[in-house]
């Protein structure tokens, strides 16, 4: 099967889970009950959460900044667009191609290593996958969650924390990536796919070659994430949901735990879906839940979105994933 019919079956598997996924949020829904707590949504307190989140872009190229800089020195001016343009792309195409396409135009434009720019990519995931199960294993002890939900927790945690370690000695040793190598040549050719992955994350964990790089990615990922929790917190404001501030923060975590591997276009339906599944342990209305998953989305990937594309098209960015995809 050629590349491009699998990207078509990639893209089209991620519409239809789309479809399926609104299909089961929208099925039991009072639509007029809806639509009011839609107008009832105070604009200011909108805007302002779009603003806050397009702010957190300047921060996340600081971050990429940091992680970039065993390959070459970069201004955050130069980043933060690269950043919101691969946003853009994973917020129209499933599967999180968007990434790919970061790591090819950071190497068009800077005339850098793609492979080892996507690597940083991978790096970045982790620190952001970390921070949310440290954050949601942290509300444990502050509210009486659910069984399952406390499994979750203690689950994320410790699978972000493994890899975490694992990108520690990688930083630190050319022996985990050996380890790697010797094990692809004992699998079947099918698992290539899952070395081909290891063997990038491993190659990106070695940028982070000193103590203090890896303290300031991880500060940094937590300041991306108070960034995004702000966003959280005016959008809630915005419709009147009443929650305590530990609400708020599984709100963040659900959402965005989910987002890590969601195959849909910008995570439509897995976010929407983790939005409602959070609010429901605070006993928020079904409708009212609805429209701040909607808007609160809205309010991520519209902006990013219109100014990722503007920015493609001003530069006249023609992308090829295959040149990142395939090093």
């Amino acid at each position: 099967m050629s590349s491009s019919a699998k990207k078509v079956i990639k893209v089209s598997i991620g519409f239809i889970v789309t479809i399926v996924l609104f299909w089961f949020l929208f099925r039991e829904l009072d639509f007029k009950s809806f639509a009011g707590y839609i107008k009832s949504g105070n604009k200011l307190l909108i805007s302002l959460g779009v603003l806050v989140y397009l702010s957190s872009f300047a921060v996340r190229a600081l971050r990429w900044k940091v992680l970039l800089s065993h390959i070459g020195s970069f201004k955050i001016r130069e980043l933060a667009p690269v950043i919101v343009a691969g946003y853009a792309v994973n917020n129209v195409l499933p599967v999180r191609i968007g990434e790919i396409v970061r790591s090819a135009i950071a190497g068009k434009m800077f005339k850098i290593n793609i492979p080892a720019t996507f690597a940083s990519v991978f790096v970045e995931r982790v620190f952001d996958g970390l921070t949310i199960a440290l954050i949601l294993s942290a509300t444990l002890f502050f509210y009486p969650f659910q069984e399952n939900m406390k499994t979750l927790a203690w689950g994320a945690s410790l699978l972000f924390a493994l890899l975490f370690l694992f990108a520690l000695a990688s930083a630190f040793s050319s022996k985990p990536l050996e380890f790697v190598r010797f094990l692809r040549g004992k699998f079947p050719k099918f698992l290539s796919v899952f070395f081909d992955f290891a063997e990038k994350f491993l190659k990106g964990a070695a940028s982070l070659d000193s103590w203090q790089k890896i303290v300031a990615t991880f500060s940094l990922s937590i300041g991306v994430w108070g960034f995004e929790l702000a966003v959280y917190l005016l959008i809630s404001a915005a419709f009147g949901v009443k929650i305590p501030f530990v609400g708020c923060l599984v709100m963040l975590c659900a959402a965005n735990l989910g987002m890590l591997a969601a195959p849909t276009p910008a995570g439509l339906g897995v976010f929407q879906g983790a939005i409602v599944f959070a609010l429901e342990s605070f006993n928020v209305p079904y409708e009212q839940r609805m429209a701040v998953a909607l808007i609160l989305h809205a309010a991520q990937i519209v902006p990013t979105t219109v100014i990722g594309f503007i920015w493609i098209w001003l530069k006249n960015l023609k992308i090829d994933t295959d040149a990142a995809a395939n090093p």
